[in-house]
């Protein structure tokens, strides 16, 4: 194991670990030359697998699930999750642990965007949000803590956005909920840190992937790649690497943090187009 001296290549990472992916499953059109459309769950829980990971992969489409499952490197398992229905959140992980009897890992990664501003923003629009974005996360770790608190160890990472950092003007209900999401994730990091529990995020800029595609269309990738430093959107298995570091020993000292994938989008002060022509 990383930190006993022996060396562990980042195919064994997470070997013997059983991991679950809320929001696995990838609605949305494939990129280019594509066959299996990417989403950051689909990529997560791919990436995981291939570090050595067994992969509870739940999704509100049981197909899209099984689909994930199916291009998986090791064995998993599917299955079907409501995020807006507690009860469907809790069932999914007891089947997860009803199935491995453990869970080392649990990956909080389904979310929903809002379009409306303040003066505009509506009531079912907030409350999808929030029960999606929020409500889904606490109840998946809530179910999942207490046999990790058994066995004193356990990895949560919810996979954020900078809009919970960041205001885009566009959306309250998604910037709010956002923001909610990193302070359940800071909840569990200081309350059980001292008795083996991690929890972390990763807060994501702009990526390319499935969900993106379809809310947004393909039409604004140049446009979205425009105010990124790195001058190109993020992928999907570039998110899934942030993600499987903060889930694995490599990260061992690591609890209550935002690990920001942005491109460096957070770090530059807004410069005219023209200005960065002269240099």
């Amino acid at each position: 194991m990383a930190g006993t001296g022996e060396k562990v290549s980042i195919q064994d990472r997470l070997a013997g670990r059983v991991a679950y992916v809320l929001g696995g499953g990838s609605h949305g059109p494939a990129r280019p030359g594509e066959s299996l459309p990417m989403g950051n769950g689909r990529a997560i829980a791919l990436r995981l697998a291939a570090e050595g990971a067994t992969v509870v992969v739940g999704d509100i489409d049981l197909g899209r699930a099984r689909a994930t499952v199916d291009a998986l490197a090791v064995p998993g398992l599917a299955v079907e999750v409501d995020a807006a229905d507690a009860e469907s959140c809790a069932a999914a992980v007891a089947a997860a642990l009803g199935a491995y009897q453990r869970l080392d890992v649990v990956v909080c990664n389904v979310g929903v965007s809002g379009r409306e501003p303040i003066k505009a923003q509506s009531v079912p629009e907030w409350e999808r949000s929030e029960t999606v974005n929020v409500r889904s996360h606490w109840l998946t770790a809530q179910a999942a803590l207490q046999p990790m608190l058994d066995r004193s160890r356990g990895s949560f990472v919810f996979v954020g956005s900078t809009a919970g950092l960041l205001s885009s003007r566009r959306s309250l209900s998604y910037e709010a909920t956002k923001a909610a999401q990193l302070a359940v994730m800071r909840h569990i990091a200081v309350r059980y840190a001292a008795r083996g529990i991690r929890s972390n995020a990763v807060v994501l800029g702009n990526i390319d992937s499935a969900l993106v595609r379809r809310e947004f269309g393909e039409d604004l990738t140049s446009a979205r790649a425009a105010v990124v430093p790195m001058g190109r959107e993020g992928r999907p298995e570039e998110a899934a690497a942030a993600v499987a570091f903060l889930a694995s020993d490599d990260a061992g000292y690591v609890t209550g943090q935002s690990l920001i994938v942005d491109g460096g989008v957070s770090a530059a002060w807004p410069t005219p187009p023209s200005a960065l022509q002269r240099g």
